[in-house]
């Protein structure tokens, strides 16, 4: 299965327990499924991981650039999707779906209110919590 995990999952992942760190871990792990990302998505990650201060509490910029690394070595990375149109209330999530849609992902991971209250959903867009029960079942 191919999956888009939006940028907010995968700082979840990396300064916090719960589904979204589950979900990072058991892929490292065990490769349950193809994580496709892309640059943009990958420097946002490492944007808000090392040039945030009050992350410093939660992890270090040295596990934060190990971590962004090891995303980039194991992950589908796919170059930026071209921009296209409109598709949510914010136009800066929209590359999370053309990402996706580029490169047949079959699901998009989110926290995000935008992504997962989009109309269209092609694909759906699910939170964290319902991925992990989705990967359990498989």
């Amino acid at each position: 299965m191919r999956v888009v995990l939006d940028a907010n999952v995968l700082v979840s992942a990396a300064i916090s327990e719960g589904p979204s760190h589950r979900i990072v871990q058991g892929w490292l792990r065990d490769q349950t499924f193809e994580l496709v990302i892309c640059d943009r998505l990958l420097g946002e990650v490492r944007s808000v991981l090392t040039e945030g201060p009050r992350l410093r509490k939660w992890i270090s910029m040295e596990a934060a650039e190990r971590y962004v690394d090891t995303l980039a070595t194991m992950a589908d990375v796919r170059p930026d999707p071209a921009p296209g149109p409109a598709l949510t209330r914010d136009p800066d999530d929209d590359y999370v779906i053309h990402l996706a849609r580029a490169h047949n992902a079959e699901v998009i991971v989110s926290g995000d209110a935008d992504l997962l209250e989009w109309d269209e959903q092609d694909p759906p867009v699910i939170p964290p919590a319902g991925f992990e029960t989705r990967l359990s079942r498989s």
